[in-house]
């Protein structure tokens, strides 16, 4: 091809779909006007991404630089094609609605590093418990875990950095500019990871101050994330201010927080406190709808349930009353059509820092609320909600 506008010095480029020849023979292949980009181009026999039980087909584009015929580099992208939008209270995937059942999964191990056997380990584990949705806590998550996700089909809240923060963050310049910052760079690094649906930011923040700087933050960062992602993922936030959260209009999302009867820990069980789950859950959809006809999405719910600990199920801190908590949060999002879907906190046990939290709180050193100990051992809880994600995964869609 004679050179374009931007090929000076006998440099072009040349793209193709799907090809896995390592960029041999792509002097034939369709030049590449870098100022105009691909803007428009259909995929040859493109298929819909999809999460499992389905397939999650993914493409590629390779570019290549040339000097006349000789080849200077190549480059090779994965991507998926697929939509995510809402409809009413429903999330709609590739047009069909979903109910998102899963967990919360901090990047930890015993160690502050996590290797990439560690990773499949972890992604296999969630796929055995019927899980078709992760929700990453409480920062952008490994690409190599994205990756994973892409080719086993599981779908992926990704957050911006960020964790209480206060009105004192929210009237600063320096933290709202590196926060979007953050934002720019998450949106980017993901881009083409069509497992990444919900992007979040902001956890637990002071959503109930209505202060016009924490107006400013809250809408900024969400105007931010759709601007960087073209509108290819929904924006949320996870609240700990359900019936006084001012910040509700920011979200496509809405997404709340709450540890019912688990806190005060301190405090014997309550199976009447058990037994009203479903309708505080309820309650708190119906105040929310009262903000906008929004899917919402419990996005924290969970007991805390020390591995090996057994006991009766009236006593906290035991895997039976752990597993008891767990069950009663995911059938109530289960059984209620206005619910969107639930990441129950947490996928397994993690360190924490012993001095913020005591031992009644946080024993041994550990957020002990993971379905999996720190080393990954099945607790109760995870046999208990693997049952029933299971037989969800097998039901009907749609």
């Amino acid at each position: 091809p004679s050179p374009g506008p931007d090929m000076a010095d006998g440099l072009s480029y040349h793209w193709r779909f799907d090809d896995d020849r390592q960029c041999q023979g792509s002097a034939a292949w369709d030049p590449l006007v870098v100022s105009q980009g691909l803007s428009g181009v259909e995929v040859p026999q493109a298929q819909a991404w999809s999460p499992r039980p389905g397939s999650p087909a993914m493409h590629t584009l390779t570019v290549a630089l040339m000097r006349d015929d000789l080849l200077l580099d190549c480059v090779r992208v994965r991507f998926g094609l697929r939509t995510v939008a809402t409809r009413g209270h429903e999330i709609l995937l590739n047009g069909v609605p979903i109910k998102l059942l899963g967990f919360n999964r901090h990047d930890m191990v015993d160690s502050p590093v996590l290797s990439y056997e560690d990773l499949v380990r972890d992604v296999d584990l969630l796929e055995a418990l019927g899980a078709n949705f992760v929700r990453g806590a409480h920062y952008a998550q490994d690409q190599r875990f994205l990756d994973l996700c892409d080719v086993r089909g599981l779908l992926v809240w990704e957050e911006v950095l960020g964790w209480q923060n206060t009105v004192s963050d929210f009237e600063s310049s320096r933290f709202l500019m590196q926060s979007l910052r953050m934002a720019t760079e998450l949106s980017f690094a993901s881009s083409n990871h069509p497992s990444v649906i919900l992007l979040g930011f902001f956890n637990e923040g002071e959503s109930f101050d209505g202060s016009e700087a924490t107006l400013v933050a809250y809408n900024a960062m969400a105007h931010h994330l759709r601007r960087h992602t073209g509108h290819t993922r929904l924006i949320s936030y996870g609240s700990n201010h359900a019936g006084e959260d001012l910040h509700l209009d920011a979200v496509d999302v809405f997404a709340f927080h709450l540890y019912l009867a688990w806190y005060p820990t301190t405090q014997p069980v309550d199976f009447e406190d058990v037994g009203r789950i479903p309708s505080i859950w309820e309650q708190v959809r119906s105040w929310a709808a009262s903000h906008g006809e929004k899917p919402m999405l419990v996005t924290e719910a969970g007991a805390g349930g020390l591995f090996g600990f057994h006991g009766p199920v009236e006593q906290k801190w035991t895997e039976e009353y752990q597993a008891l908590l767990l069950q009663t949060h995911l059938e109530a999002v289960i059984q209620n059509p206005g619910i969107a879907g639930i990441s129950l906190w947490q996928f397994a046990d993690i360190p924490i820092d012993r001095d913020v939290s005591d031992e009644q709180h946080r024993p041994r050193g550990l957020n002990n609320k993971g379905v999996f100990s720190l080393y990954r051992q099945p607790k109760l809880a995870a046999h208990v909600v693997a049952k029933i994600m299971l037989q969800q995964l097998d039901a009907p869609s749609g």
